[in-house]
């Protein structure tokens, strides 16, 4: 069915756009999960029929966005920068994979341009926590109203979630926008080079250059007390914990851990995130300093 879909939607750029709009639509009604689905289909169509044909459709797909959103009385613009977030960063990324058949070079990338986004947001929009507390606070406000009980001035909820939002942001960016990507150059090795992102996948690294910084960042949000510092440090767990993943795949493929193990790891990810994350970001820092050094010597 999967190999069908995609064949359908690399060869049919009209359809891909109302598919593209409906994936976008469900995040909206509840279904968090699928944030990642909707920049899947641009991506797949810019790898199978150009960039041209993948801006058309994400663009497409954000006219009828904003249409969906002024039916359920939000703005406009709304929509559009709710396409932007979710169809440019992947769309991006699938023009890029195209042009140059690397995935780890799209980690790389997504992860640079993560961390120039969290530094520019805070040296132009200044202390994180004073930028967001007045939107935190009515969301907090609104959530009371429905019921959650919650004492916004001994809880100190407002202040925690404001300070950390630009990490958040970027990383959940960063991270779905990879998701996407894997998604899509699944769906295009189907046809005729199955499992061709299998082996993709697995290769997936850091590089030396960029797994010393985030040994840095993380190290240096333990012993200070600096926004800019821990928004780093959660942009490269989250991209470390996508090379650790990678890692366990590529044993699970070698045959040294079994498939029951490949599941518990994402049913904790789902009810234990915290520490499933904080595990993965490890393995997947080791694992890419012994790789990525291997790399350099071989070379």
């Amino acid at each position: 069915m999967n190999r069908s879909f995609a064949s359908w939607i690399a060869a049919n750029p009209g359809a891909a756009v109302f598919v593209t709009a409906l994936l976008g639509l469900l995040p909206l009604i509840g279904l968090g999960f699928a944030f990642f689905l909707p920049g899947a289909v641009p991506a797949l169509v810019a790898l199978t029929r150009g960039p041209r044909f993948g801006v058309t459709v994400a663009l497409g797909a954000s006219i009828l966005l904003a249409i969906a959103m002024m039916v359920i009385g939000r703005p406009a613009p709304v929509g559009l920068i709710y396409a932007a977030w979710v169809l440019g960063p992947p769309l991006a990324l699938g023009v890029l994979l195209a042009r140059t058949g690397s995935l780890t070079l799209c980690l790389q990338v997504a992860v640079l341009a993560g961390a120039v986004m969290v530094v520019l947001l805070h040296a132009t929009l200044g202390d994180p926590e004073r930028f967001w507390a007045p939107f935190v606070r009515d969301l907090a406000q609104e959530m009371q109203r429905h019921g959650l009980e919650m004492d916004l001035a001994e809880d100190g909820f407002v202040e925690a979630m404001a300070r950390t939002l630009w990490g958040w942001v970027t990383t959940l960016t960063v991270v779905l926008a990879m998701c996407a990507l894997f998604l899509a150059r699944w769906w295009e090795s189907l046809p005729e080079r199955r499992g061709e992102f299998g082996a993709e996948f697995q290769r997936l690294r850091l590089g030396i250059a960029l797994g010393a910084l985030a040994a840095v960042a993380i190290v240096a949000s333990m012993l200070t007390d600096q926004p800019l510092v821990d928004d780093l440090a959660r942009l490269f767990l989250g991209a470390l914990m996508i090379v650790g993943l990678a890692a366990a795949h590529r044993l699970k493929a070698e045959g040294r851990l079994n498939g029951t193990w490949l599941w518990v790891i994402y049913l904790l990810l789902v009810f234990a995130a915290p520490l499933m994350v904080a595990a993965l970001a490890g393995w997947g820092f080791v694992d890419n300093w012994l790789r990525s050094q291997r790399a350099a010597q071989s070379a």
